[in-house]
């Protein structure tokens, strides 16, 4: 049984070429490519080669293109002059060479009236060819019909982005190139693109004949294989169970592939304490003055620290003077600012030890820690949720582990130093992600925005 993907709705809202003059064959890296097929949902799961050549016979059609997805379509091609067999369907082509859900649009040149013509496929997000596809508009139509295609290929998911494949320089609606001679390149060719015929060109008497050899090559085929299955038998069984090792194998693997990507963010990097230990550390290493420059912020991170330096009025410190002293203190490059040419920086890395997994504690009891540490030094603090991705199973449907963590992040500002707001203890699950030193008064007196987060169990 068939169902017709033709004949809906959009065969009367856009410009469709006559059935008689619809195949277009296209030619790429001397292969040809038919456009023009007629596109059916075959509900047969056995014998489908049997059902489509059924559908073959009683229309009088020459060749069919077969996709298999979330359902099996097949493509069918009337008789023509034109050769046909040997090629292969440009949608089927495309259909399989794209990714997602997506509308590619293909030129086909001009027409006996001088009007450009175009092609498209809307590929669903299971692979499917949407019914309009491979079928041939003219140049003042394709735009609606590319809108039109766009909402039902979204259906209710209305917030979907679905590119669209083409000439960008032709089409302002195009929202990726298409190229055609890349993608078409005969390795991406596979014989699964090809037309079947769906007859063999011989006479009726010349199909007797060789229906009556090939069963006569059947029964013998059948009698020597009886003989081979026996042994086979054992084999097939012990190859199964092989697989179904294997595929228990694998499923432990992309299991653990899984795990590994929910590992705890805070076990590669510094405690609290640490981490500001290393900060004061850089901190001390740096000139009050180099070269005439005077420091104004400093970044401290995971990392190492970013110093920015200003130029003061009516200085004659320069430039070049600063970048050669800071290769010689620092042994790095400085950065100087063509734009505000009174501002130079410099960065300095440097590896801190991390602290590893901390206890994983109750979410609500972290939050409530850190918020009391920062009110017992009148400090204001901002917390803010760090949203979950949640993916709950694969692409074959197992269950995946699930993230067993939350993370809260804050900002303060304050004039309290770091070391003095951390000294009363060490707080498990907590992390310091950056600390900037404001400098005033040629560096005596120092403000500070303290960034960090805070982790907990869900």
């Amino acid at each position: 049984m068939s169902v017709k993907f033709r004949g809906n709705k959009k065969d009367s809202q856009h410009k469709v070429i006559p059935e008689d003059t619809r195949i277009r064959v296209l030619n790429f890296h001397h292969q040809r490519f038919v456009v023009g097929l007629a596109w059916e949902t075959i509900k047969a799961q056995r014998n489908l080669m049997k059902e489509v050549r059924k559908i073959g016979r009683q229309r009088n059609l020459d060749v069919v293109a077969i996709r298999q997805a979330d359902s099996i379509q097949a493509g069918f091609a009337p008789k023509t002059t034109q050769r046909l067999r040997g090629g292969y369907s440009l949608i089927v082509t495309l259909a399989s060479l794209l990714n997602g859900c997506c509308i590619a649009v293909v030129p086909l040149g001009k027409n006996a009236q001088d009007e450009e013509e175009f092609t498209l496929v809307g590929r669903t997000d299971k692979g499917a060819i949407h019914p309009i596809s491979d079928t041939i508009y003219a140049e003042n139509a394709i735009q609606q019909v590319v809108v039109d295609l766009k909402q039902e290929l979204r259906g209710n998911k209305q917030g979907m982005e679905i590119p669209v494949y083409g000439d960008q320089s032709r089409f302002a609606w195009v929202s990726d190139d298409l190229n055609l001679l890349d993608l078409l390149n005969p390795v991406n060719i596979k014989k699964a693109f090809k037309l079947k015929p769906l007859t063999w060109g011989m006479t009726k008497a010349q199909l007797i004949m060789l229906a009556i050899t090939i069963v006569l090559i059947t029964i013998i085929g059948l009698i020597i294989n009886q003989y081979y299955e026996q042994k086979a038998q054992e084999r097939r069984q012990q190859v199964l169970a092989q697989m179904r090792l294997q595929e228990e194998i694998n499923k432990k693997a992309r299991y653990q592939a899984a795990l590994d990507k929910l590992k705890h963010p805070w076990i590669t990097t510094a405690s609290v304490n640490d981490f500001i230990k290393g900060c004061q550390h850089d901190l001390h290493k740096l000139h009050l003055s180099i070269e005439g420059w005077e420091p104004a912020t400093v970044l401290c991170n995971q990392s190492g620290i970013s110093a920015n330096y200003n130029r003061p009025e009516n200085s004659v410190a320069t430039s070049d003077a600063f970048v050669k002293a800071i290769k010689k203190i620092y042994g790095t490059d400085a950065d100087f600012n063509i734009t505000q040419t009174s501002m130079s920086a410099f960065s300095v890395n440097r590896n801190l030890p991390p602290n590893g997994d901390d206890p994983l504690l109750n979410m609500g009891d972290q939050l409530l820690a850190v918020i009391s540490l920062f009110q017992s030094v009148n400090i204001p603090a901002s917390f803010t949720a760090v949203p979950i991705k949640e993916v709950k199973t694969n692409e074959q449907g197992e269950e995946l582990p699930m993230q067993d963590w939350q993370e809260y992040t804050f900002e303060v500002e304050t004039n309290v130093p770091p070391d003095l707001i951390f000294k009363s203890r060490e707080l498990h699950g907590v992390r310091l992600n950056s600390i900037i030193y404001t400098l005033g008064d040629n560096g005596r007196s120092i403000s500070y925005k303290l960034a960090g987060s805070v982790y907990g169990a869900r």
